[in-house]
C-alpha cells in the first residue's frame, strides 16, 4: 500500500470546502440578482471556467505541500490513491452543500414537500456519476499541478 498521509487529504478537505462553499455562495448570489445571468454563454463558461480554476487550488496546494515535505511527487499508484480519496471527499462537500440547498429551498418556499424526495433522489444519482467522472479529473489534476509544482520548484 503506498504511503498515504492524512495531513494531506484533510488539508485538501478544508481548502476544498472552503472553495466550494464560495463559488456556492457566488453562484447564487448571481442567480439571484441576475436571473438571466447563466442565458447568456460567454458568462455562463466564464462562471464555469473560473469554478474549476478554483477548484484546482486545493490539489495545486496539495502538490506543492507535497514536493516540500516529501521532495518528489508520489508514486503512480499513490497518486490514484490520492485522486480516490480527494473525489471522495470533494462529493461529500458537495453532498453537504447540496443538502443544505435543498433544505433551504424547502424552507424558504422554493420547494415543495413532495418534491424532496426527487431532489435528493436525482442529487443521488449525481454524486454516483460524480465520483466516477471526479477521479480521473482528480488524477488529471494532481499529475498537471505537480508539473507546475516542478517547474516553480525549478526556476527558484
Amino acid at each position: 500500500m503506498p504511503d498515504i498521509s492524512p495531513g494531506f487529504i484533510a488539508r485538501f478537505t478544508r481548502i476544498y470546502a472552503i472553495v466550494a462553499v464560495a463559488i456556492t455562495l457566488v453562484f447564487g448570489v448571481a442567480m439571484a440578482a441576475f436571473p438571466n445571468l447563466l442565458a447568456s454563454p460567454i458568462l455562463r463558461g466564464a462562471l464555469i471556467g473560473g469554478s474549476v480554476g478554483a477548484i484546482l487550488w486545493p490539489v495545486t496546494d496539495f502538490a506543492q505541500r507535497y514536493l516540500q515535505s516529501e521532495g518528489r511527487k508520489p508514486e503512480g499508484r499513490a497518486s490514484w490513491v490520492y485522486a480516490i480519496r480527494f473525489a471522495l471527499r470533494a462529493l461529500l462537500v458537495n453532498l453537504g452543500i447540496g443538502v443544505v440547498a435543498v433544505g433551504l429551498s424547502f424552507a424558504l418556499g422554493g420547494v415543495r414537500g413532495d418534491e424532496i424526495g426527487i431532489a435528493l433522489g436525482v442529487m443521488g444519482i449525481g454524486v454516483g456519476v460524480g465520483f466516477v467522472l471526479l477521479i480521473p479529473l482528480f488524477r488529471l489534476f494532481i499529475w498537471s499541478a505537480f508539473k507546475g509544482a516542478e517547474k516553480r520548484a525549478a526556476r527558484g
